[in-house]
C-alpha cells in the first residue's frame, strides 16, 4: 500500500470522525434545546397553577374571615332576621310576633276552649269551622344558632369549591411534571456529546469490520 493511499485513507478517516463529531454535537444540542423548551413550557404551567392556588387561598381566607365577622356582629333576633334573607332563600320571611303575657295566654286558651265547645255543638255549623293550616313557630333563642349554621354552610361551600379548583390545578401540575420527566428520560437516553460520539464510533468500527471482512472474502475468491 503506497504512502499516497495511506494519506487518502487517513484523510477519509479524519473526515468521517469530524462528520461524526459534528453529528453528535448537533444531536446533543438539539436534544438539550428540546429539553430546555419542554422544561420552560411546563414551568409556566406549574407557575400559573401555583399562582391560581395562592390567589384562591387568599380569597378563601378573606371569605371565611368575613363570615366569622358576620357571626360575631349578628347577635340579636332583629339582626338575624334582617341579615338571614341575604344568605337563605325562604318562601316567606321569618318575622317576630308580639310576645304574649301569661294573662293573654290564659285568655287565648279560654277562647280556644269556647270555640272548640261551640264547634262540637250539634247545630250544623261544624263544616264552617274547618281548621287552618298549621304554622311552625321558631323561638327567638333559636334564631342565632340558625344564622350561625347558615354561615357555617357558606364556609363549607366556599372551601369545597376551592378544593375542587385546587384539585384541577394539581392535576395540571402533575401532568406538567410528567412531561418534564419524560423529556428528561428521552434526553438521558440520547446521552451527552461524548457518549453520542463513542456510540457513533462503535457503529463506525462495526461497519468497518464488516466492510473489511467482506473485502477480504472478495479478494480470496
Amino acid at each position: 500500500m503506497t504512502r499516497r493511499t495511506l494519506e487518502i485513507i487517513a484523510f477519509c478517516i479524519a473526515l468521517l470522525l469530524a462528520a461524526m463529531s459534528i453529528h453528535a454535537w448537533l444531536d446533543s444540542r438539539d436534544e438539550a434545546q428540546r429539553l430546555a423548551s419542554t422544561l420552560a413550557a411546563q414551568k409556566q404551567i406549574i407557575d400559573a397553577a401555583n399562582a391560581r392556588e395562592q390567589t384562591r387561598q387568599s380569597a378563601l381566607e378573606t371569605t371565611l374571615a368575613q363570615i366569622e365577622n358576620l357571626k360575631r356582629a349578628t347577635q340579636t333576633p332583629q339582626q338575624v332576621l334582617a341579615s338571614l334573607p341575604k344568605y337563605l332563600a325562604l318562601p316567606q320571611p321569618i318575622t317576630l310576633g308580639p310576645t304574649a303575657t301569661p294573662a293573654q295566654q290564659g285568655i287565648d286558651t279560654s277562647a280556644k276552649s269556647a270555640t272548640a265547645g261551640r264547634s262540637s255543638a250539634p247545630n250544623g255549623d261544624a263544616p264552617n269551622n274547618l281548621p287552618s293550616a298549621p304554622a311552625a313557630q321558631i323561638p327567638s333563642a333559636d334564631l342565632k344558632p340558625l344564622y350561625d349554621f347558615v354561615q357555617d354552610c357558606r364556609s363549607c361551600q366556599a372551601q369545597l369549591a376551592a378544593a375542587k379548583q385546587d384539585q384541577a390545578d394539581d392535576a395540571s401540575k402533575i401532568a406538567a411534571l410528567t412531561s418534564e420527566r419524560d423529556a428528561a428520560l428521552t434526553a438521558a437516553k440520547g446521552g451527552t456529546f461524548w457518549r453520542r460520539l463513542r456510540r457513533n464510533a462503535v457503529w463506525f468500527g462495526v461497519g468497518a469490520a464488516f466492510g473489511a471482512a467482506a473485502g477480504y472474502r472478495t479478494s480470496r475468491r
